[in-house]
């Protein structure tokens, strides 16, 4: 996907307009049974959303389950679908939040920006970002991803 056509694409339409092929990352970060029903519906969700949208083309879902989201090294399922980006597997990436994708800030900067030089855009539906729209300074993303990580943790105070 060209990245600065489709933000030109956007000026007039939805996201939901677009011709995509869109995937979906899921993770928890334990067994617990709570946590397991979450996955589940997680899992349920994304596929049903993407497929009910005429335009998207459902890609894959990509599942962590019981893995902590801290550190890329054990989260195969990440790894798989950051190769996939890499090769224009899909060009539209939907996750729950912010946190579910990378806990550190710093990580998921490094992954979104990395993911559009490759044509891939990230929807963190939760928080409302995509990054198709964000700034493309580095600066600009860093200060939106730390605003959002402020605002998360004063929701949990």
């Amino acid at each position: 996907m060209n990245i600065y056509h489709t933000r030109e694409r956007l000026r007039t339409r939805s996201i939901y307009d677009l011709n995509l092929r869109v995937a979906f990352y899921a993770r928890v970060s334990t067994d617990s049974e709570d946590q397991q029903v979450s996955i589940e519906h997680q899992t349920q969700y994304y596929k049903e959303f993407i497929k009910s949208n005429r335009n998207w083309k459902f890609a894959k879902g990509y599942i962590d389950n019981g893995i902590s989201g801290i550190q890329t090294k054990h989260r195969e399922q990440f790894k798989e679908m950051l190769e996939d980006a890499k090769n224009g597997k899909f060009d539209m990436l939907i996750t729950k939040e912010i946190t579910r994708f990378a806990r550190n800030t710093l990580d998921s900067i490094q992954y979104t920006r990395q993911m559009l030089s490759w044509g891939v855009c990230v929807w963190f539906q939760n928080d409302n970002i995509n990054t198709i729209i964000l700034s493309d300074s580095r600066e600009g993303s860093i200060q939106f991803f730390q605003n959002r990580r402020i605002q998360s943790i004063q929701r949990l105070r």
